[in-house]
């Protein structure tokens, strides 16, 4: 049984690491072959899905959602950057500092969606690339949320499960002396660090960025063309020769809205976007003209009536799974998706057959109205070429959004109500005064990391059940008890650490925290410290795009690659494994 599980687990993380399936999906398929094989029961299988640790990180979502949405940190971001409008460094360090200080609290995943304009907005404003800021940004985010117990879902769900294996959870400000030793020594870092990052993304227009010179094309239509009074939708441009007619320019006149019922006239040009095959195959059969010396960018595309703009997809967002061409984007959202950013990867030929995914940026072209209307969308986050309007309070009762977490805070810091608790009470306190709608409850919620927490945690089981976690346990002990308690830290930190940056950080410390209580079951000592490396380990995650959520959402907006990661967050994770392994066993005696 035990070879079986470890081939089982084998195979799911090579899933998690070559993306053969989304990650929850990978998750529930996981835990079909648990079942299938008998590694856990039934009962033991859907255990995951009432863990007080996914209620709880359903709940924080949701307040994260109606804070969100009160604007309230928006507005106070843009503060903060008018403060120091005359220093970048002070501006960066003050919208840094608060970043850390707002993920304490609220979803970490939230407050860099919600900061991420803020930040290109900074950049623009004092000339800089956004991609010396953005990667810090997501590091301070990681940081802030190892403070608190709610700061991020890894704490959380180690708090869970060693009460589920009969130990005491952690309170509220359990992590705190060492979440903030680490967060100082991570912003100090960074102050200096972000050197090492490269001026990359912000320096050249957007179109040159997604390299589309050969893709985006004007055709001009000569007086012979058999295209004269024929229409885009008359001939069928779109299917039979696959790709877009995005505008007709006409005179001085740029023709986008009703354009697929417009019938072309002789000296239109035709502003194309497609492959060089299949431009060349749609001008040669209409006797079209290209003009291959006009050189489009950002300044060529947009006037007042159309744009070019930049969005990311929200990992809520309804489009996720979905193609371009089955979404029907440019009849739903009157533009047009003229390039895909994916974890660094620029998609052009044939992206409207790709499924989309959580924070891939498209590069949209359209009339401005229509791409406004995108912007204020829960679909998308607003990046590129419009002032992102600042929020303000919805409704009378924003105040209340804001309020109930503090309140939910105290509540559980003092131990009225356990953090479970005083979350519902909290989210109830919302839905029955009307400050937040039922349906707007639902959406906040990140389905793909529910059903990615609540199918994992029967591995957890199913490593105590087939004796795997004894196992590991052992070899631990036995490769550290000789050279004292600071080399069991370290073995425990450097092997969640690994596993986080290689898959997720809850589905590390989903695999670690069977083996922690193990090892402390085996040498009798207290599992708190062991635990204490787990969580902090699993939140470390600066290595790769794909081991932390908001990794992922500023690797396109900053046009990063791989090795920029390992760049600035190499050094970082060696200083906090270094500090960590010194300052629990002092922190939390085994």
């Amino acid at each position: 049984m035990e070879i079986l599980l470890v081939v089982i687990l084998l195979v799911t993380l090579a899933s998690f690491v070559f993306e053969w399936m989304p990650i929850d999906q990978t998750a529930l398929v996981c835990l079909g072959f648990l079942v299938a094989t008998r590694l856990v029961s039934g009962q033991e299988a859907i255990a995951g899905f009432a863990s007080p640790a996914v209620i709880t990180v359903m709940m924080m979502l949701i307040l994260s959602e109606s804070l969100t949405q009160s604007g309230v940190i928006t507005r106070f971001g843009h503060r903060l950057s008018k403060m120091a409008e005359r220093s970048p460094l002070r501006a960066g360090t003050l919208l840094l500092l608060f970043t850390a200080a707002v993920s304490g609290f609220i979803n970490n995943t939230a407050a860099v969606s919600i900061l991420i304009p803020v930040s290109l907005q900074l950049a623009k404003h004092h000339h800089f690339s956004p991609s010396k800021i953005l990667m810090p940004l997501s590091y301070m985010a990681i940081l802030g949320g190892t403070c608190t117990l709610i700061g991020t879902s890894t704490n959380l769900l180690v708090s869970a499960l060693a009460e589920d294996h009969g130990y005491p959870g952690f309170g509220m400000f359990d992590f705190l002396p060492l979440g903030v030793l680490l967060t100082v020594i991570g912003g100090l870092y960074l102050m200096v660090g972000y050197r090492l990052l490269p001026s990359r993304a912000g320096l050249s227009p957007l179109a040159h960025r997604y390299r589309l010179g050969g893709f985006l094309t004007e055709l001009r239509v000569p007086a012979n063309s058999k295209l004269i009074d024929r229409t885009v939708v008359s001939e069928q441009i779109s299917d039979r020769f696959r790709l877009n007619v995005l505008e007709i320019l006409r005179d001085k006149q740029k023709i986008s809205v009703d354009l697929r019922n417009t019938a072309i006239r002789e000296d239109d040009v035709l502003l194309v976007r497609g492959t060089p095959e299949d431009l060349i195959q749609f001008r040669d059969h209409f006797g079209l003209l290209m003009l291959t010396d006009t050189k489009l960018g950002k300044t060529d595309l947009a006037d007042d009536r159309n744009i070019l703009a930049e969005l990311q997809l929200t990992p809520s967002s309804t489009l996720v799974q979905r193609s371009i061409r089955e979404i029907d984007f440019r009849n739903r959202f009157g533009a047009f998706v003229l390039a895909l950013n994916r974890t660094g990867e620029m998609v052009r030929a044939k992206i409207t057959s790709i499924p989309l995914k959580a924070w891939d940026t498209l590069l949209v072209f359209g009339p401005r109205g229509r791409v406004e209307a995108l912007y204020q969308q829960d679909d998308f986050i607003a990046l590129d070429e419009l002032d992102i309007p600042v929020r303000r309070p919805s409704n009378l009762r924003w105040w209340l959004q804001v309020g109930v977490i503090p309140v939910a805070v105290t509540l559980a810091a003092t131990g009225v109500f356990s953090i479970l608790e005083a979350s519902i009470l909290a989210v109830v306190t919302l839905l029955v005064t009307g400050t937040l709608k039922i349906q707007r409850a639902y959406k906040a919620i990140d389905w793909s990391v529910i059903f990615l927490i609540a199918a994992m945690i029967p591995l957890g089981t199913a490593m105590e059940n087939s004796g795997l976690a004894g196992h590991l346990g052992q070899w631990i002990v036995e490769a550290s008890t000789s050279l004292g308690p600071y080399a069991l830290i370290f073995v425990v930190y450097v092997a969640t650490a690994v596993i986080t940056e290689v898959v997720t950080n809850n589905a590390a410390a989903i695999l670690m925290v069977p083996v922690a209580t193990t090892i402390s079951g085996q040498l009798g000592i207290d599992p708190k410290p062991l635990l204490m490396a787990v969580a902090y380990a699993g939140s470390s995650s600066f290595l790769t795009p794909m081991g932390y959520q908001t990794n992922a959402m500023v690797y396109g907006p900053g046009r990063y690659r791989f090795m920029d990661y390992v760049r600035l967050g190499a050094p970082l994770k060696v200083i906090f494994c270094v500090v960590s392994t010194v300052a629990i066993p002092w922190l939390w005696p085994l």
